[in-house]
C-alpha cells in the first residue's frame, strides 16, 4: 500500500513548524459537574491512541517529495493532575493546557488527554491534538468516538521507506507546481481585479494596520468562552434574516469593531473555514477557506441579510472551484527553498483576515457522553504554541472564533490577539457581552 502523505492543506501547518518552530494546536474541553471514573477516562484515551489522531510523520529521503503519514506505535498517557481546582478556574486551567502541552507528529505524540478535579467534585478534560493531524471537525469526530467506544481508525499507511516512491512522488510535486503556475495566470487573467473570495469587485480594501507585533507586544491574547440555548441563537439570527452563521459572524465582528480595532467607514475581512471533507476522506486536514469584505459595522438588532449573502456567495464560489490564483501556487511553494516561501507569505501577511469565525457544526449528544457521566458543556478552540515576542510575527490578527454546538447549546470561544484594542479578558467579554445583548441572545461565560 502506497502511504499517504502530507496535502495541500496540512502544509500551512508543516510550513509554519518549519519556518518559525510554532505548533498549531486544537482543544477540545469539557466541563463535568461529576467526575467520569477513571476507567472511562482510560477507555477513551486507549480508544484515541487506536483511532486515526495516533499517526506520525516521516521526512522522505528524496528532496522534493513530501513526509509521509504512518501509524504511531506510540500510546500516549493519559494525565490526570494529583492536584483539585477551583471550579471558576477550569478554563484558565485548560488554556494553559493548550498553551503548554508538548506535542510532536514526528515522534508520534500528536495529541493528548489530560485531566483535572475541581474542589467541588466535578471535572475539567482537555484533548489537544496538534492541526497537522486533524482539522477541528475531524478531531471532534474521532473525540466523539472514543467517548463512544466505537474505533475511528483511519490506516495511516506503513513505513516501508521506497527510494522509489519518493522519487515518483517529488516529480508528481514538480509537475503539479509547474501546472499550478498555469492556472494561476489563468485565474488571476479571468477573475479580473478585485477577486478576492466573497466580495466584489467593488468592495472596499481593507485598511492598512499597525504591525500586528506592536499592537500585541507579549504575543499572549486573552481568551473568552461564552454559551447560548441554540434555540435562542436561531431565533435572533431569524429576526433579523439571518442564519446561525451569520450571526456568529455579526456578534464576532461587531465585538472587533466596538474594541476599535476598526473605524466607522472602514473595512473589515473575515476569514470563514468550510469543510470539504466527503465520505471516505480520511485526510488530516480537508478545510478550504473563504473570506468575506464587511463594508461596514454589523450593530446589533440590525438587518443580517449582507452578511448572509455574502456568505452564501462565498461558499457558492468555493463549491465550484473557484478560488484566488495565490492558491493553485500551493504546490510551488511547497518545492521551492523554507527561505524563499518564508519571504513570499510574509510579504502577503497585511492581507490576514482581521477576524475568523470557524463553526465546527452541530455534534450529537455522544459528544458530551462519557462513560455515562455527561458533560455540562464542551468548548472546541485552538493556538500556536511557540510564538516568539522579540520576533515581528504573529499567528493571527484582530479576533478568532471557534462554535460548535451540542444538545442545544451554542458554544463559542473567542482568542484576542491585539492587545491594543483588547488589553485583557475581562474586556473580551464585555465586548461579547454587549454584542449577544444587543442581538437579545441570553448567555453565560465559563
Amino acid at each position: 500500500m502506497t502511504p499517504p502523505r502530507l496535502q495541500d492543506q496540512d502544509f500551512t501547518y508543516w510550513f509554519l513548524k518549519e519556518a518559525f518552530g510554532w505548533s498549531v494546536v486544537l482543544q477540545l474541553a469539557w466541563t463535568f459537574d461529576t467526575a467520569p471514573s477513571t476507567n472511562a477516562l482510560e477507555r477513551m484515551n486507549r480508544a484515541l491512541a487506536d483511532g486515526s489522531l495516533n499517526r506520525r510523520i516521516v521526512r522522505s529521503k528524496v528532496p522534493l517529495a513530501r513526509p509521509r503519514w504512518v501509524r504511531s506505535t506510540l500510546r500516549p498517557t493519559l494525565i490526570v493532575d494529583d492536584d483539585a481546582i477551583d471550579e471558576v478556574d477550569g478554563q484558565d486551567w485548560a488554556a494553559h493546557d493548550l498553551a503548554t502541552t508538548h506535542l510532536d507528529a514526528e515522534s508520534g505524540t500528536p495529541w493528548r488527554l489530560r485531566g483535572v478535579a475541581t474542589t467541588t467534585g466535578g471535572y475539567v478534560l482537555s484533548l489537544t491534538c496538534l492541526h497537522l493531524v486533524a482539522d477541528g471537525r475531524s478531531l471532534t469526530f474521532a473525540a466523539q468516538a472514543a467517548m463512544s467506544g466505537s474505533l475511528d481508525r483511519a490506516d495511516g499507511g506503513t513505513d516501508n521507506g521506497s527510494i522509489a516512491l519518493d522519487v515518483v512522488d517529488a516529480a508528481t510535486q514538480v509537475i503539479g507546481a509547474v501546472a499550478g503556475v498555469g492556472r494561476a495566470i489563468i485565474t488571476g487573467a479571468t477573475s479580473g481585479r478585485g477577486g478576492s473570495e466573497g466580495s466584489s469587485a467593488t468592495a472596499p480594501r481593507v485598511p492598512a494596520r499597525t504591525p500586528v507585533a506592536d499592537r500585541a507586544p507579549t504575543a499572549t491574547g486573552s481568551w473568552a468562552v461564552v454559551s447560548a440555548a441554540t434555540d435562542e441563537w436561531e431565533r435572533a439570527a431569524k429576526e433579523h434574516g439571518g442564519t446561525a452563521n451569520s450571526l456568529f459572524v455579526a456578534v464576532v465582528a461587531g465585538a472587533l469593531w466596538a474594541s476599535g480595532y476598526a473605524t466607522d467607514g472602514s473595512a473589515v475581512k473575515v476569514g470563514i473555514p468550510m469543510s470539504l471533507r466527503g465520505n471516505g476522506d480520511d485526510r488530516a486536514n480537508a478545510t478550504g477557506g473563504v473570506s468575506v469584505v464587511l463594508r461596514e459595522r454589523p450593530r446589533p438588532a440590525t438587518d443580517l441579510t449582507e452578511i448572509r449573502r455574502l456568505c452564501k456567495d462565498a461558499f457558492t464560489a468555493l463549491a465550484r472551484g473557484r478560488r484566488p490564483a495565490m492558491i493553485h501556487l500551493q504546490r510551488l511553494l511547497q518545492v521551492l527553498p523554507l527561505s524563499v516561501v518564508t519571504s513570499v507569505v510574509m510579504s502577503g501577511e497585511s492581507g490576514m483576515p482581521d477576524a475568523m469565525v470557524s463553526n465546527l457544526g452541530t455534534f450529537d449528544d455522544s459528544v458530551l457522553d462519557l462513560g455515562g457521566t455527561r458533560a455540562e458543556s464542551v468548548a472546541f478552540r485552538g493556538t500556536a504554541q511557540g510564538v516568539d515576542p522579540a520576533r515581528p510575527h504573529r499567528f493571527g490578527e484582530g479576533l478568532q472564533s471557534w462554535l460548535l454546538e451540542a444538545d442545544g447549546t451554542t458554544t463559542f470561544a473567542v482568542l484576542a490577539f491585539d492587545e491594543e484594542h483588547v488589553p485583557d479578558a475581562q474586556r473580551l467579554r464585555e465586548l461579547l457581552s454587549a454584542e449577544l445583548t444587543g442581538w437579545n441572545v441570553p448567555h453565560r461565560f465559563w
